[in-house]
């Protein structure tokens, strides 16, 4: 397959830009409970610098931009979060690829799931998890009794091959402070109303 190894270069820049930044927050003992503005910036200028490659190169699939170039895009549309509009249109053009073999089903599954959780629906993959009573457990899930289905579907493994390996994340320090914000916050960008 030939491909355009371009997309890969650059996104990695961007994504390493992102990782320093988590890590320097990270370091500092301030990436806690909230979204920190660094990394909300950071996050967001990935994003905007991402589209403009979109309006010279076209989305990046799996023929013109290889596995890697791939990947690395969807770690930029899945961190934004800021964007709704540009996250939901990035979902269609997944969709679209996908629908082709021209994208993985899985990357595909972790955004259809982002979504939903970002606008208050039931998540389809259960990929997505969140702090509740507690205990970080699977958002909310539509029509649970075939979620395993669903994910064999697109390339995911049972649910109960999942659970032990998120399960041992500490959990934020006032959960119930989070979820206020967390919820003003997505209703501030449009996400939910």
């Amino acid at each position: 397959m030939t491909y355009d190894e371009e997309w890969a270069t650059g996104l990695k820049l961007l994504i390493q830009r992102e990782q320093y930044i988590r890590d320097a927050l990270e370091k500092r003992g301030i990436l806690e409970d909230a979204y920190h503005p660094e990394l909300k910036k950071v996050q967001t200028e990935n994003a905007i610098k991402f589209k403009a490659m979109l309006e010279q190169r076209g989305f990046p699939v799996l023929s013109n931009a290889g596995e890697e170039g791939v990947r690395l895009s969807w770690l930029i549309i899945l961190h934004a979060v800021s964007l709704p509009d540009f996250m939901r249109t990035c979902l269609d053009q997944m969709r679209m690829a996908a629908a082709q073999d021209d994208y993985p089903r899985d990357l595909l599954a972790y955004t259809e799931d982002k979504i939903c959780y970002l606008e208050g629906r039931e998540q389809i993959f259960g990929t997505h998890f969140d702090w509740a009573g507690g205990e970080l457990k699977p958002t909310p899930i539509e029509d649970e009794k075939f979620l395993d289905e669903r994910r064999k579907g697109v390339g995911l493994p049972p649910m109960a091959e999942i659970l032990p390996r998120v399960t041992h994340l500490p959990p934020p320090k006032d959960p119930a402070r989070r979820l206020a914000e967390l919820d003003a916050w997505l209703k501030e960008l449009g996400w939910r109303v």
